[in-house]
């Protein structure tokens, strides 16, 4: 998959932009500040109509702008296509070759993109919300389908917390057997997600840090004991929604469910955010987005497009010359922010495009 050209109006601080990128590496360099993350920022969006920095879509519209568009044009196995999005404050409109989509998992059947950014570094460290959103993220990259099962089980959580909080406990039986079930689901699919990736993030791991030290990466969650079989999860899913009825209703929320879950990293089976440094996090991190990456290509076939957001900055040179040489083998396409171009080691035979950033502009 290479993308091949993208058109930009009214997006954040870009306000008009039109760009034919090279096929292997592109780098868009600058001094902070400058908006060399929103072109990143708008090439994700294209792919997954999401924004990797969790904005809404009103933040990413231009300052007293009544809307902003998107559009790229992508080479797949041959086959070119051509994705355009509109932002207003009706919403989105969607448009593949030309034809309007209305289904979200439609439109991200085209396009496949991976971003890597300074947040993800400090996952391990972090919250579990953010190890969810990562997850999610992941999985829905590999199979948009998932989109449907997410919305299901936030659909039930959103009216079963609405009588919580309400006190409005008519009803709740159903919206708890609705949350049992799609909580199911959404379990089932993560925890095979992670296991599907487990043997690839030990190799990376390995190969990163040059030691034999075990990692291991596990789904936690917080409300059941056994995985293996879907009667079970659902089994234990619903009783522990029962047991905690009480609690949640003096607090107005529903405690257990998959949204309350987490991703565990293990070294040396000790738990990475209580013993590990800040070198093997990174490692860590780095092991697990190149193990999705080479899972994604498993899946669908292709290579999916890279976006590294400051990501020489954050890696010493070590763990950025793995990642490199990783991404030359597989022949990548990659998209790349720095404040210093010189600092990103490629090698002479590759060819890269340099884009330099000022106020939004390509200057």
């Amino acid at each position: 998959m290479l993308l091949k050209t993208i058109q930009i109006r009214m997006f954040r601080n870009i306000k008009i932009a039109e760009i034919k990128f090279g096929n292997q590496f592109n780098i868009f360099y600058g001094n902070n500040g400058q908006g060399k993350t929103n072109f990143l920022e708008a090439i994700f969006y294209l792919g997954t109509v999401k924004s990797f920095r969790h904005a809404k879509n009103k933040d990413m519209i231009a300052w007293d702008q009544p809307a902003a568009t998107l559009q790229c044009s992508l080479a797949d196995n041959g086959l070119m296509h051509n994705l355009s999005i509109t932002l207003d404050s009706n919403g989105r409109q969607l448009k593949v070759d030309g034809k309007n989509v209305t289904k979200v998992i439609d439109y991200c059947n085209t396009f496949s993109v991976v971003a890597f950014s300074p947040d993800e570094l400090a996952m391990v460290s972090g919250t579990p919300e953010q190890r969810r959103r990562y997850l999610d993220r992941a999985i829905f990259s590999s199979s948009p389908g998932y989109l449907t099962l997410y919305y299901d089980y936030f659909r039930a959580l959103k009216q079963r917390n609405k009588l919580l909080k309400l006190r409005n406990y008519a009803g709740i039986e159903a919206w708890t057997e609705q949350l049992a079930v799609a909580g199911t689901r959404l379990i089932s699919v993560r925890n095979r997600y992670i296991k599907e990736l487990a043997g690839l993030f030990f190799k990376y791991y390995r190969d990163i840090s040059g030691s034999d030290e075990e990692a291991c990466l596990c789904y936690h969650a917080n409300s059941i004991s056994d995985l293996t079989d879907q009667v079970e999860v659902h089994n234990q899913l619903f009783r522990a929604l029962a047991e905690s009825s009480s609690r949640e209703r003096e607090r107005g929320m529903t405690l257990k469910g998959p949204h309350r879950d987490d991703l565990d990293f293990i070294l040396n089976n000790k738990p990475i955010r209580e013993h590990g440094s800040q070198g093997q996090q990174k490692s860590l991190v780095l092991a697990l987005k190149m193990a999705e990456i080479e899972y994604l290509e498993r899946v669908s076939g292709r290579l999916p497009i890279l976006l590294l957001d400051d990501m020489t900055a954050e890696l010493d040179s070590t763990r950025t010359r793995h990642l490199m040489q990783f991404l030359t083998e597989r022949e990548m396409q990659v998209f790349i922010t720095t404040t210093d171009p010189d600092t990103v080691p490629l090698a002479n035979e590759l060819e890269f495009s340099r884009f330099h950033v000022a106020s939004g502009r390509l200057v």
